[in-house]
């Protein structure tokens, strides 16, 4: 029996030890600071930073993260040392996840190189302004789901999330989606055309389950948990409880193979059209073709506030890497395996770089402002940093600024008091809206 116990504890506490001369709060056995993550949600980063400085220890679980919450330190890992700390270290939310390990996101060393070659040609500046009049036709059906009355609530976040969701099928598959046409909404419209709707609706829940339950604190699934814990019998539970029906790792498997043969479906089709032209990014795979390099221009007051927004809710609080070998970082020996993880909230936070960080300012990214040319060149990353950037930033980008003056030119928005404060938020591979933001809408007179 003693020997299992100190078996255990070894295992336990072995990766502690190896970062042991990193600073950061007691941690607790088994959990590590997820009571922290779940107490304090993303602003726990920031609260530790003041503490223990901007190099400090994070456990989830028994797995030490090394949190960075400096410019010049993330410039460092992400782009000096790239080399050495290349790879995305996956949490146990998405180690068993196959919809994501297959993506550009997850994958690592030359697969992950090769992928990223194969598709950076579809995301050039002159390609991206050719989906300007797709983006903007998607975007002028969104008036049809804001309420008439100035008393009614909208579901803003929903809204957002089926904008953002048509124009993705339409960009990257050329398949109309249709869910911010109200007609698809519509249960008649649904009876009478079962092969789109009821697929495209079904391929849709299913997105959202396995985005929206990828969840790396006390509230994941029992394998999501159990991988924090010991990682080794992750993959081993997993595959008892997915066949348990009614866990959410049942659920989770089947919204996997559901979306997956989705996928397989509409890239099948597309590959079998003589004639599919090349305005979205799978044909253009298919067709092998390359855009040029172009720039387009730029609605800068937009562009302010879409980078303060950033600023303020970062779409991920954290940025992924795992040192391939043995690497200095802010006088801190960190040993190969080693999970280093850069914070954009912390950034985001820090006044040397953004006065008054609690204050909504979008003139502070004017060119012409003092502010913006003292500011340091990576204070910003809510996209990531270095070669691992988010490869769909521009993409993101022209869409955000699209819908923010369409919708700007027309309507006024106000927070419905029905509306939470402060919001609340789940924490998983990306940030959601606990709640969901609700808003009240004021058609403009001129």
């Amino acid at each position: 029996m003693p020997l299992m116990v100190g078996a255990m504890m070894i295992y336990l506490y072995a990766p502690y030890w190896r970062v042991r001369m990193v600073p950061g709060p007691p941690i607790v056995p088994l959990i590590g600071h997820l009571h922290l993550l779940t107490k304090h949600g993303p602003e726990v980063f920031s609260l530790l930073a003041k503490k223990y400085g901007p190099v400090y220890r994070f456990h989830m679980g028994r797995q030490p993260l090394i949190i960075i919450g400096d410019a010049d330190l993330c410039r460092e890992v992400g782009i000096k040392k790239f080399k050495d700390i290349r790879d995305h270290s996956i949490p146990s939310a998405v180690a068993e996840d196959l919809l994501h390990q297959k993506g550009l996101f997850c994958s690592r060393g030359t697969r992950w190189s090769t992928m990223r070659n194969a598709i950076i040609s579809l995301y050039q500046p002159s390609h991206i302004a050719s989906l300007l009049p797709m983006m903007q036709s998607v975007i002028d059906s969104v008036d049809q789901h804001l309420p008439v009355s100035e008393q009614e609530d909208v579901m803003f976040s929903h809204l957002a999330l089926l904008l953002a969701t048509d124009i993705t099928g339409l960009a990257a598959f050329s398949f109309d989606f249709g869910l911010t046409k109200v007609s698809s909404l519509d249960d008649s419209t649904i009876k009478n055309d079962q092969d789109h709707d009821i697929v495209v609706i079904d391929f849709i829940k299913q997105h959202m389950y396995c985005t929206t339950k990828l969840q790396i604190y006390l509230s994941g699934s029992f394998s999501v948990m159990l991988g924090i814990i010991f990682p080794i019998l992750q993959r081993p539970f997993t595959r008892i409880w997915e066949r348990i029906p009614g866990t959410i790792d049942w659920r989770a498997k089947q919204s996997q193979k559901i979306l997956l043969s989705k996928l397989e479906q509409i890239v099948e089709k597309r590959a079998n059209q003589k004639e599919r032209g090349s305005k979205d990014f799978l044909s253009l795979v298919l067709n092998a073709r390359e855009s040029d390099d172009t720039m387009l221009k730029n609605v800068f007051t937009s562009d302010y506030v879409i980078k303060e927004t950033l600023r303020f809710f970062p779409s991920s609080p954290l940025i992924a890497r795992e040192a391939l070998k043995q690497v200095e970082i802010g006088g801190y020996v960190l040993p190969e395996g080693t999970w280093i993880w850069m914070s954009p909230e912390i950034l985001a936070k820090d006044p040397k770089n953004f006065p008054e960080p609690d204050k909504f300012r979008p003139e502070r990214f004017d060119p012409n402002c003092d502010e913006e040319k003292q500011r340091h060149p990576y204070a910003l990353i809510p996209f990531g940093i270095g070669p691992r950037q988010c490869i769909g930033m521009k993409f993101s980008m022209q869409e955000m600024k699209l819908t923010l003056v369409h919708l700007y030119q027309r309507y006024l928005f106000k927070h419905s008091p029905n509306m939470e404060r402060p919001l609340a938020f789940e924490y998983g591979i990306i940030l959601n809206f606990k709640y969901g933001i609700k808003l009240r809408v004021i058609i403009r007179k001129n």
